[in-house]
């Protein structure tokens, strides 16, 4: 497997993000021991983040990578989901396949006089709105408990789709030996670069 193979890629994000929820669950919800009180804790931490990410702007430093990150540790947790490979694939195959899209609709855009804005900045309005329909930022949702969840599954959707497409789009400098911002980027951008080349005749 090489640097170009989305498995091989997809598999490095599932690893990182397996580290992540690791540090969370040993750390910032171990303030509370398993049981309600743990559950809470994961609770007030999704709702926090969500808040967070909600009223902030996108910017190109990766100043809403570390809320991005406890978002999706805490709402995995708190709907007992894992994020295999395959979801980490589904959701690099679709980040880079609207970056394609909206490269190449960028002129037509510009002629009708309608800004769709950058990848990030699409899956930030969809992340947006499934934090608005969970109720999770403090908004009255008027959807039942059932629905909640399930908007806050969607919320996971858009946010891993968001937290690849933000990575692209920051300026973080690399060099490094952190997995952050700038390493996923790292490990996504050669698989955009790849997709963009013109197939041989």
């Amino acid at each position: 497997m090489t640097a170009t193979d989305p498995q091989f890629v997809a598999v490095q994000l599932h690893d990182w993000f397996e580290s992540i929820l690791r540090l969370t669950e040993e750390s910032l919800f171990s303030v509370a021991p398993e049981g309600p009180h743990r559950d809470a804790v994961v609770l007030d931490t999704l709702k926090r983040n969500a808040r967070i990410l909600s009223q902030a702007e996108l910017d190109n430093e990766g100043q809403i990578y570390g809320s991005l990150c406890f978002f999706l540790a805490a709402a995995c947790r708190r709907l007992g989901t894992s994020l295999a490979a395959g979801h980490w694939r589904a959701a690099m195959n679709n980040v880079i396949d609207l970056q394609n899209r909206l490269v190449s609709t960028r002129s037509e855009s510009y002629a009708v006089g309608l800004d769709i804005g950058s990848t990030a900045e699409v899956f930030k309005r969809e992340f947006d709105e499934a934090i608005r329909q969970s109720g999770l930022a403090g908004n009255v949702s008027y959807l039942g408990k059932e629905d909640r969840e399930v908007a806050v599954g969607l919320a996971i959707n858009w946010g891993m789709r968001l937290l690849i497409a933000y990575a692209l789009e920051c300026t973080r400098s690399k060099g490094s030996d952190r997995k952050d911002l700038a390493w996923v980027r790292s490990v996504v951008e050669p698989l955009l670069t790849m997709s963009r080349r013109p197939e041989a005749d």
